[in-house]
């Protein structure tokens, strides 16, 4: 009876690992239920040691990750069916996602399969968490991928555990969500032994001594927050409908719904000014579109930040352009990372004659990874457009240059009220901690707002909402940054190394 319980269990065992993996997902924005982290993963950790093969192991790790991957970007969908495109397309684009980022699952799943069979107890919950933190750190550098899935995001809520990062990264907190999860499934198994019950303590021991070093950091954190003493930034939110941004019928909508947040009373002159990505209603070098901008800086006497669109030759770029009080343009930053199938479409000579909507979608080119940082009255600033803060490499690189103030321009219009301008938001967060930086975001349709370097949002805007956020110039608390800022992502490599010699004396073995 027992024997026929097991089997029939493992069959079912892909389904509720797919349903464990959507299960996390709900562990972020919107809902937010981060406790469900510290025990699902198990349920991938539990089937996929009773596999029978690796590649059962793999298979189990992909429909974990598929549901997880599905779960999260389930507003890719939503955003499909907005601008019109076919349900098969959505369905097609969300999937195709999905399944992209469950690739890494299916790794860590095989992984664990094959250590498990070569590890002792006391070993595995540490070595499994040190592969995953490995192949999170690879993709993170790497590839291109939607980096969503990123296990220190599902503890956005809990700022003493978030701390972490200021000294191991991104990946730092993954680490001990994954050495908690391993243990807990290592109850499960048949061995019984003390190593089990010392794991899964020191797992719990784990959680409590990083709960209680972020207590300490935030304790020491001035309340109120620091602030500078040279003025305002004003971060413009106009609202602007993404399906009319882009319509000559509307331009001059455009231009008054940013005139009257322009226009709104103010106490005293603001350091700058913040318009979010891609606000200008056309090509910057178009006469009436840099004429109103620089027209604007100098009825203001102040600097701004534009996100527009510009070329250069027959370049095209997503950029955010640096305006002087006297109009005159000061610098320029391209985006670095783009949106595929958004600004740009991969194989699209090939891809376009099966879906001809790809024939609309944005051909623009990426700016070069060094880009000159902006210097204002209150320190030096690095600017990310868009889903760019989803990669910690950018803010990092930038954070080892000197900038201790991040800006944010992104136009989330194009998801409306789904759950994605909702973790845009909160990603912002962890860069901030991470690199012990101020991030500013100005997004057109919310959430804009301001990020500490502890990670507490001193202000933030709704979705949906048409307002001017007036936030004071930050004080640079961490004029030496973090540890990880100043050392990169040393524990990935630290990971990637030690994964990479388990696997070579596995081998040899």
């Amino acid at each position: 009876m027992k024997s026929l319980i097991t089997q029939t269990t493992q069959r079912t065992a892909p389904l509720l690992c797919f349903v464990a993996g959507v299960g996390l997902s709900f562990s972020l924005p919107k809902l937010g239920w981060g406790p469900l982290a510290w025990f699902l993963p198990a349920v991938l950790f539990y089937f996929t040691r009773r596999s029978a093969s690796w590649k059962e192991g793999a298979w189990l790790g992909f429909v974990f990750g598929f549901g997880f991957g599905g779960g999260t970007l389930f507003w890719i969908y939503h955003t499909c069916r907005f601008a019109g495109v076919p349900i098969p397309i959505s369905i097609l684009a969300l999937s195709s996602l999905a399944g992209f980022l469950a690739l890494s699952w299916a790794v860590f799943g095989a992984a664990i399969w094959l250590s498990a069979k070569r590890l002792p107890l006391a070993a595995r919950p540490w070595v499994w968490a040190m592969l995953w933190v490995a192949i999170e750190s690879a993709g993170a550098r790497w590839t291109p991928r939607f980096a969503y899935d990123v296990l220190s995001y599902t503890q956005w809520r809990w700022l003493p555990l978030v701390q972490l990062g200021a000294v191991f990264g991104p990946h730092g907190l993954s680490f001990v969500i994954m050495a908690f999860n391993g243990a807990l499934a290592e109850l499960g198994q048949k061995e019984k032994t003390r190593w089990l019950r010392h794991n899964f303590s020191a797992a719990g021991l784990l959680i409590l001594l990083s709960a209680a070093y972020g207590t300490t950091v935030l304790a020491r954190r001035p309340v109120p927050a620091p602030v500078g003493d040279v003025g305002a930034i004003e971060i413009l939110q106009p609202n602007i409908d993404q399906y009319r941004k882009w319509d000559a019928r509307f331009e001059d909508d455009i231009r008054r719904s940013l005139d009257d947040l322009l226009a709104r009373p103010r106490a005293a002159k603001p350091v700058l000014v913040l318009w979010p990505e891609s606000a200008l209603p056309g090509w910057l070098d178009e006469p009436a579109n840099y004429a109103w901008i620089s027209g604007w800086a100098k009825k203001l006497d102040a600097p701004m930040i534009v996100g527009t669109v510009t070329r250069s030759g027959e370049n095209r770029y997503n950029s955010a352009v640096w305006i002087n009080p006297d109009g005159s343009t000061a610098g320029l930053y391209h985006k670095r990372e783009l949106v595929p199938f958004g600004e740009f479409v991969p194989f699209r000579r090939w891809l376009q004659s099966w879906i001809g909507i790809l024939a609309q979608m944005g051909d623009f080119k990426s700016g070069a990874m060094h880009q000159k940082l902006f210097e204002t009255s209150f320190g030096k600033l690095a600017v990310t457009i868009c889903y760019e803060a989803v990669f910690p490499r950018y803010s990092v690189f930038d954070a080892g240059r000197g900038a201790r103030v991040f800006i944010n321009l992104t136009n989330d219009g194009w998801y409306r009220d789904t759950a994605a301008p909702y973790q845009h938001f909160i990603i912002n967060l962890f860069r901030a901690v991470e690199n012990r930086a101020t991030v500013i975001r100005a997004a057109n349709t919310g959430i804009s707002g301001l990020i500490d370097p502890w990670g507490v949002v001193i202000e933030q805007t709704s979705v949906g909402e048409r307002t001017r956020l007036d936030v004071l110039a930050p004080e640079i608390a961490f004029p030496n940054g973090s540890f990880y800022s100043r050392h990169g992502d040393w524990f990935g490599a630290l990971a990637l190394l030690g994964s990479l010699l388990l696997g070579a004396a596995l081998f040899r073995r």
